[in-house]
């Protein structure tokens, strides 16, 4: 296993390399002080770009291209249910996890967002 695949599986997220031109790009949304107080580890050799919610714009997701969007469920700015509909709206076709420590009934949330935005590949990563 590399060491890009180590820092990946700790968000829940394996890279899986088709080969050696494949890169894996995260797109981090949100306030990184958040994430750790939240228990969120933060690779911080690169591959990963942290943004606002606001920031997020079609823009920024041409030139970063990510592989995956990753975000908390719950943030005091937003919720995975915002962002998941802003995505949708710009377009992306990625993956999208949401990362939780306590949502008791995660597939509600990943029902709802499937209904509202089919193209979006999404799940809640809930971790103990």
């Amino acid at each position: 296993m590399s060491r890009e695949d180590v820092e990946l599986s700790k968000f829940g997220i394996l890279s899986r390399r088709g080969s050696e031109d494949e890169t894996v790009a995260i797109l981090a949304v949100g306030d990184p002080d958040e994430w750790q107080r939240q228990g969120n580890h933060i690779p911080t050799d690169g591959g990963v770009a942290f943004a606002s919610i606001e920031e997020v714009t079609p823009e920024l997701l041409d030139r970063l291209s990510p592989t995956y969007v990753v975000s908390p469920a719950l943030s005091h700015r937003f919720d995975c249910i915002d962002l998941a509909q802003l995505l949708h709206r710009h377009g992306y076709r990625g993956r999208y996890r949401a990362m939780s420590k306590e949502l008791p009934r995660p597939e509600l949330v990943e029902r709802e967002i499937a209904q509202i935005c089919p193209d979006l590949d999404f799940a809640i990563l809930v971790s103990n």
